[in-house]
């Protein structure tokens, strides 16, 4: 018992209080992603804890709109981005983690009045727009940088914030390129699995736009005058839907449709999104050769099609070096609850995902990344969504020791 109780020092729990009280503005700030002066607020906000943490803190602008995005590091590494670290084997880097999370959240300008911040304590949860997708998470990084600067200054941190992951990432991804080839790996801060879990592996996801043309005419004078791009869409519908291989992975969402003008026209536009998520690039593949037959082969006389690629996320797939990190990982968390004692940690486990986040774009970095390092909750994205505070309480306790851990590994 004394052994534990000396791995539980006053550090190595988040003090609930003091987070709570950070994290109910944050909560009550709307920060949608379409919404920039929102989200440049929340950046402000955001930006003042960062430096209240010790961290040298920056502000970039991304994309046309200059969307704001955060870098903050941690003194150690401040020190040393002039001359990057070169660890044995392995190329120049200024980073030992990269800690990443999003401060915007689905919910449209207003929600946050609505339904503000509340605490459960019979429950053990908050509640509130984007608690557990992601603010908690992201606040939860800043502890930890706090935590771990004052504690262990020689770790090299660097916290990346941006506020478009909920679109895509597309203004921010060439930030993450940028400091994830700076790090040796990169822990992202999306919440825990239901059982705890993190997320090593996440699917692909390319999205489409179809648009079919054809020849507009009166639906009761002259139909045989007219080309029907509906009837020719929906010929497109149904093929691409028998796509789709569970088995392998891969699914296939037409998910907006639209066309026609009245009617008693034919119509001769009309388009649909689909979006294809994978696991294989030999998957991706398939399905452009089946899009390159449809369009070279319309069914309905005088229709053409038109295939625009509106953006790509590759996989976050499972390489060596990632797998190394979760034996590494596996490793400490077996040995630290076989001291405290199981109740106080959950077993370190990680799952596969099918939704995205900032790891896919990670990935093409070539470093370990481990996603769902947040705390837990539930019900992401809707009005019932909520934090477990006992979650938070356990990914701090973990993550706090983790950390140092593997700095060691590294350095052995």
């Amino acid at each position: 018992m004394q052994k534990a109780m000396m791995n539980i020092d006053p550090g190595r729990n988040i003090p609930m209080d003091r987070f709570l009280s950070d994290l109910e503005p944050f909560i009550n700030l709307d920060t949608p992603t379409a919404d920039l002066a929102a989200c440049r607020n929340a950046a402000a906000f955001l930006a003042a804890r960062l430096e209240k943490a010790g961290l040298f803190v920056t502000q970039h602008s991304c994309g046309a709109d200059g969307r704001p995005l955060l870098t903050a590091v941690s003194p150690s590494a401040e020190c040393s981005e002039a001359q990057p670290v070169r660890a044995e084997g392995l190329a120049e880097k200024s980073y030992d983690f990269l800690l990443v999370g999003h401060f915007d959240t689905v919910f449209p300008t207003g929600t946050a009045a609505q339904r503000p911040f509340r605490l459960d304590t019979a429950e053990g949860r908050v509640y509130g727009p984007g608690t557990v997708d992601m603010k908690a998470g992201v606040l939860m990084m800043i502890y930890l940088a706090e935590y771990l600067t004052a504690v262990h200054p020689e770790i090299r941190l660097c916290l990346l914030l941006d506020c478009d992951e909920e679109t895509g990432s597309a203004d921010s991804a060439p930030f993450l390129m940028e400091y994830g080839e700076k790090s040796r790996c990169a822990f992202v801060f999306e919440g825990a699995r239901k059982a705890g879990q993190f997320v090593s592996q996440r699917k692909g996801c390319r999205k489409y736009e179809i648009e079919i043309t054809g020849v507009a005419s009166h639906a009761g004078t002259a139909p045989r005058q007219g080309a029907s791009a509906i009837v020719e869409m929906a010929r497109w519908i149904t093929a691409l839907d028998k796509l789709k291989h569970y088995d392998r992975g891969t699914s296939v969402n037409i998910g907006l449709v639209q066309g026609g003008t009245a009617l008693n026209v034919v119509p001769d536009r009309c388009t649909a999104k689909v979006e294809v998520r994978y696991t294989d690039e030999k998957e991706i593949l398939r399905i452009e050769r089946a899009i390159a037959r449809l369009s070279r082969k319309p069914s309905v006389e005088n229709t053409r099609a038109h295939v625009t690629c509106l953006s790509d996320m590759p996989p976050l797939r499972l390489s060596p070096e990632t797998s190394m990190l979760m034996d590494q990982m596996k490793a400490y968390g077996e040995e630290y609850r076989s001291e405290i004692g199981s109740g106080l940690l959950d077993p370190v486990d990680f799952v596969s995902a099918g939704g995205l986040s900032d790891a896919n774009r990670l990935a093409a970095c070539g470093i370990p990344v481990i996603d769902g390092c947040g705390p837990g909750g539930g019900f992401p994205h809707s009005e019932k969504e909520f934090l477990s505070l006992d979650s938070l309480q356990k990914r701090y306790r973990l993550l706090t020791g983790l950390l140092p851990y593997l700095y060691r590994q590294m350095k052995e």
